[in-house]
């Protein structure tokens, strides 16, 4: 009987022993199972490493050169050029005009003289010298120096003078007399006379030179003498 019992409880361990290993080689290769699985889904759900692509660089644009105008354009530069040679070709020389007898300067104002005293030998007469263009009459009178024309013609110089200007007469040999303005009056042309306000004759007063002029209804009267 115990030899019996010692058989059983040995067969029992023993079927003990292969349950216990059956379970632990099927738990095993159940957790092989679960890992194989897992390591599959996270295969699958991994998402794939994402190269970064090499960067491309971008070739600088090239800009078309543009033809930059300048402040001057071309039209205005010839026009300075034409002006330059124009006056690089000017080489006349200008002709003065000297009368009969000179030419009078005074202030901004000039003109040529003739001389009445020798075109009274003409059919010319003192008006028609004055109304000339460029042209004023320079005659003697009672031993003065006399030169005479009209105010629209430039000769209102005259009433914008003052005592101490001076004026010349220039030749065309290159001498000049020079003279000094000592009165300047309001007068009246008489025709046989040359008076101011309270009738005195201009020539009765010291002077070496009368010029006049119309103004204001009668005439500007300078006197002057020699510089």
């Amino acid at each position: 009987m115990k030899k019996y019992l010692t058989v059983l409880l040995c067969t029992l361990i023993f079927l003990f022993n292969n349950v216990r290993d059956a379970n632990i080689v099927a738990k095993t290769n159940e957790l092989d199972e679960k890992v194989v699985v897992k390591t599959n889904i996270e295969t699958k759900i991994e998402e794939p490493e994402i190269q970064e692509e090499p960067e491309i660089q971008e070739e600088p644009e090239v800009v078309e050169e543009s033809v930059i105008e300048t402040s001057i354009p071309t039209e205005y530069v010839e026009e300075v050029n034409n002006v330059s040679e124009t006056y690089s070709e000017s080489t006349e020389t200008y002709s003065i005009n000297y009368g009969t007898y000179g030419r009078l300067y005074v202030s901004w104002f000039d003109v040529a003289l003739y001389d009445y005293n020798v075109y009274t030998e003409s059919s010319s007469s003192l008006q028609e010298l004055v109304d000339n263009y460029d042209s004023a009459a320079f005659y003697t009178s009672r031993g003065r120096l006399v030169i005479a024309d009209h105010d629209t013609q430039g000769f209102n110089v005259l009433t914008g003078l003052s005592e101490g200007n001076t004026a010349s007469i220039r030749f065309a040999d290159g001498n000049s007399i020079t003279y000094r303005l000592i009165r300047k009056e309001k007068g009246y042309n008489t025709g046989p006379d040359l008076v101011d306000t309270s009738n005195n004759s201009f020539f009765n007063m010291d002077s070496d030179l009368i010029m006049y002029t119309c103004y204001d209804g009668g005439i500007m009267v300078t006197l002057w003498v020699l510089a």
